[in-house]
This record gives structure tokens, C-alpha cells and sequence, in this order.
């Protein structure tokens, strides 16, 4: 089964994805949000939204020229619990990652609200690759409906 999931394409876009999620929450972790965007830009990202008022931000991946495959939302309205949150696009179209900063773990799920038809169609598959990373697992359905 776990050959079924590593197909080449989506591993590699899996393992991108983790990274780009990992670096939003180490910064999170050590991070303020007026160095956010300078950091970010050079990490390869660009800036999608900002509300410096309500200190949150939004990125997407700009590094390689690709339609990238999450937007990274990125919240210090609560400094002591930063907050990333990731929504997927495209082929897999339904998935949130999610990280707080004195949380251990990035959560991984399939957005509640969604039907199971409106899912893009790797979007299982990609979860599955996600929750095989030592720094990922699945999240609980009430922490998705209190916090997205």
C-alpha cells in the first residue's frame, strides 16, 4: 500500500509541502511578525496578504515558478500560540495543515466542510504521504471546526 502512495510526483510535491509548512512554523516558534515577510521572501515565498493590524499574513510558494500547491496563512494575533494554517490547491484541492506554535506536532486533515466529490482527486493520497513525515499527524474533527 505505502508503494501505492510514494507515487514519484506526489511524494516529491509532499516532501515540498512539508518543508514549506516546517519553515513557517519553526519562524512561528522563534519569530516576530514584523520579520515575517523579509524571512519569508527569502525562503522563497511571496506575500499574498498582509493585515498588520490584526498581525496576520498570507504566503504562497513563488521560489521555482510553479502554481504552488498551499497558501500559508500565518497569524500573531495570539503571540503566545502563533498559528500557521495551510490550504491546498488544485489536484489536491481540500486539505489543512495546521501548526501552532507550542504545539508538538502539524496537524494534516481533510477540510470537514467540504464533500467528499468537491476534494481534488490526489488530495487523500496526498494526506496519506503527509501522515508517513515524523513531524506530522492527523488532526481531530473539533480542533478543524473551532479553528478553521
Amino acid at each position: 500500500m505505502l508503494g501505492r502512495l510514494k507515487s514519484p510526483k506526489l511524494l516529491e510535491r509532499a516532501k515540498l509541502a512539508a518543508k514549506q509548512m516546517s519553515y513557517f512554523r519553526l519562524f512561528s516558534q522563534n519569530g516576530t511578525f514584523e520579520g515575517l515577510a523579509a524571512s519569508a521572501k527569502r525562503a522563497g515565498f511571496e506575500m499574498a496578504y498582509e493585515d498588520a493590524l490584526q498581525k496576520v499574513a498570507g504566503f504562497r510558494w513563488a521560489a521555482d515558478g510553479a502554481q504552488p500547491d498551499f497558501i500559508f496563512l500565518v497569524s500573531y494575533e495570539n503571540s503566545d500560540a502563533v498559528s500557521v494554517i495551510a490550504e491546498s490547491q488544485r489536484d489536491i484541492f481540500g486539505l489543512i495543515m495546521i501548526s501552532h506554535s507550542h504545539l508538538p506536532k502539524i496537524g494534516i486533515e481533510v477540510k470537514r466542510s467540504l464533500e467528499r466529490y468537491e476534494l481534488g482527486r490526489n488530495a487523500h493520497r496526498f494526506r496519506e504521504i503527509l501522515l508517513t513525515f515524523p513531524d506530522f499527524e492527523a488532526v481531530a474533527e473539533e480542533l478543524i471546526r473551532f479553528q478553521i
